[in-house]
């Protein structure tokens, strides 16, 4: 850390986008699941950060059920 400067904190805020796949899904929904979260997070304040791409460990596959997307922003 540099002399005279305080490290800065940061909050972190946690949301599921939907990724519903299957009969009767729209396509592209889960991307427009995912812009929609982000653009409403920004709205808010958070910077996204990232989408976590979930492991299945019932079936050991990779493959979303949803979307866990990351935001953050520094703390007051």
């Amino acid at each position: 850390m540099t002399r005279g400067r305080t490290a800065k904190h940061y909050e972190y805020k946690f949301v599921k986008a939907s990724a519903r796949a299957g009969r009767g899904a729209a396509p592209g929904g889960a991307f427009e699941a995912c812009q929609d979260a982000i653009l409403a997070g920004a709205q808010q304040g958070w910077r996204f950060q990232q989408i976590v791409i979930s492991f299945n460990e019932r079936t050991g596959v990779y493959g979303a059920g949803c979307y866990p997307i990351i935001f953050e922003k520094e703390a007051d």
